[in-house]
């Protein structure tokens, strides 16, 4: 009876290939008509949104939107600061080999680096550093050799592994909308400069079909008052929202990674019934990129023999995924930060904007450790008088260890660093004091190559065991296995464990020897 293959269908996902490229966005911006002269520049800060990403002729193709935020003092006018939006789109190819449409692709952007010039009190030349992380995923569906039958002497080596299958993925977007009124200690609103806002997620439940995610906006609004010789004044709300993502086939027991980020933010300005303007009206879209895992085990066959014939074995190598763990903590940063020595002492600090860096991790045994910059921007009024603005900008390095079991230096991993909550106070006149509370979500796997077994051809003459001697004393070398000794004398493990009265392999050791005693098969 010939070899006759066991097989099973085995899906999974493949990064064909990852690249990054980096693109700059620079150009002049304009002060309106409607705007006076600038005489300092406190701030610029960029937004970049991902309009379209799309895989073509060995490539992502990738188009989006720079938008620019400017601060700046003019003392020509009696309001304190003065704010300009202004955008540019841009476009840029990632390559990457080997890659076609039928792909799925994942882009990271980030804001390296911004560079400011005022040529003039009307024009302020920008550029902005972007780099951008392109990955592609293929998704294959292979044949796996599970066991076999039809020979009586065969033997089997079965290797199970754990495997990360995405069940499901989805980039999905929920509107949240909200009002709120000022309270009788707080001022009328003129205009609004700047916001900052970031999400924070709350409770996230799997059910069938179906991801439920509660989270909060913290918003920040900079504004001038009406009333009170155009102050500067802050407003800080937290606004909560709920969404449904679906995803097929999913399920509580599952694993999830949610990665959320903030588009445009509108608001509008209305009267309440005592005609002040203290109403505030927000609207924003909130993105939530959302993966859905199981964590399976597939059990493999990986190798045979036979005792009686040579099998010749067709192998089909494929790289694998392992899933090992993943973990999302909070990395709390204090610190106090000195102003400038020629600026003046603070009275008040209405800003304070966090970005954070991943500069390097380490993986460990049993822990991932993770070295970063916190990018602090700061703007402030000084003591001199209500109306003189300034700001700086400070780096903070902070470490901190991530406790994932299982993990050693040989995994990789992937680290998702954001903001939380920002939380600041003034220690004296010379100095702020920082709270931040960073998210830190990491995914630790080891990348595995597995040789599956696609076909098998049995020889017709019988391995002539003859000339072998009836016993064969073998010393044991580095790297040895009793399977691979088995296989190449052609007999079993289970008869090398009773020759040799073996009664755990794990105490074998290099320079043992083994007896090998040569299996007799008769017929009467």
């Amino acid at each position: 009876m010939s070899v006759e293959l066991i097989k099973d269908l085995f899906k999974f996902e493949q990064v064909v290939g990852e690249n990054i490229a980096q693109t700059i966005v620079e150009g002049d911006i304009l002060v309106p008509d409607t705007k006076p002269d600038i005489t300092r520049v406190l701030s610029v800060n960029a937004k970049v949104e991902l309009n379209k990403q799309e895989i073509e002729n060995g490539k992502i193709a990738v188009e989006g939107t720079t938008c620019f935020k400017i601060l700046y003092v003019s003392e020509k006018e009696e309001q304190p600061l003065y704010g300009i939006d202004s955008s540019a789109g841009f476009k840029q190819d990632i390559e990457i080999e080997g890659i076609d449409a039928e792909m799925k692709s994942e882009v990271a952007i980030e804001v390296e680096h911004i560079d400011f010039t005022v040529n003039n009190e009307r024009k302020v030349g920008v550029k902005a550093v972007i780099n951008l992380t392109g990955k592609c995923i293929e998704e294959k569906t292979v044949e796996i050799t599970k066991d076999l039958t039809g020979l009586d002497d065969i033997q089997v080596l079965k290797e199970t592994f754990q495997y990360t299958d995405i069940v499901g993925a989805s980039r999905s977007e929920t509107l949240v909308k909200d009002g709120f009124e000022l309270g009788e200690d707080e001022y009328d609103i003129k205009e609004i400069l700047k916001w900052n806002a970031a999400v924070t997620e709350r409770e996230t439940k799997i059910t069938d079909g179906k991801i439920i995610v509660s989270g909060i906006i913290n918003l920040e609004l900079l504004y001038i008052d009406e009333e009170y010789d155009n102050q500067l004044k802050m407003i800080r709300r937290e606004i909560p929202f709920t969404h449904f993502v679906d995803i097929a086939n999913i399920s509580a027991d599952m694993e999830y990674k949610l990665k959320f980020s903030i588009g445009e933010l509108f608001y509008d300005i209305k009267e309440n019934i005592r005609g002040e303007r203290k109403i505030v009206e927000i609207e924003s879209i909130v993105k939530i990129e959302a993966k859905v895992m199981d964590i399976q085990s597939r059990e493999i066959l990986i190798d045979t023999y036979s005792l009686s014939r040579d099998l010749e074995i067709t192998r089909e190598q494929i790289e694998l995924k392992e899933n090992i763990g993943m973990s999302k903590t909070n990395v709390l940063v204090k610190e106090t930060l000195d102003i400038p020595s020629e600026h003046s002492p603070i009275a008040e600090v209405f800003s304070v904007g966090i970005k954070p860096i991943l500069t390097d991790y380490n993986v460990a045994v049993d822990k991932v450790t993770i070295e970063g910059i916190l990018e602090i921007s700061v703007i402030y009024r000084a003591m001199e008088e209500p109306r003189s603005l300034y700001s700086f900008i400070r780096e903070v390095p902070f470490r901190h260890y991530v406790e994932l079991e299982g993990s050693d230096e040989s995994m990789g991993v992937e680290i998702d660093l954001f903001v939380e909550e920002i939380d600041h106070g003034i220690a004296n006149g010379e100095q702020v004091e920082i709270k931040a509370n960073i998210g830190a979500a990491c995914e630790i796997f080891r990348t595995k190559s597995i040789d599956v077994i696609s076909n098998i051809e049995e020889a017709e003459e019988k391995v002539d065991l003859k000339a072998r001697p009836s016993l064969t004393v073998y010393y044991m070398q580095p790297e040895d296995t009793l399977w691979e000794i088995a296989k190449t004398y052609h007999t079993s493990i289970e008869k090398i464990i009773e020759t040799n009265q073996i009664e755990d392999v794990e105490d074998i050791k290099l320079g043992d020897h083994i007896i090998i005693e040569k299996i007799h098969n008769f017929k009467f």
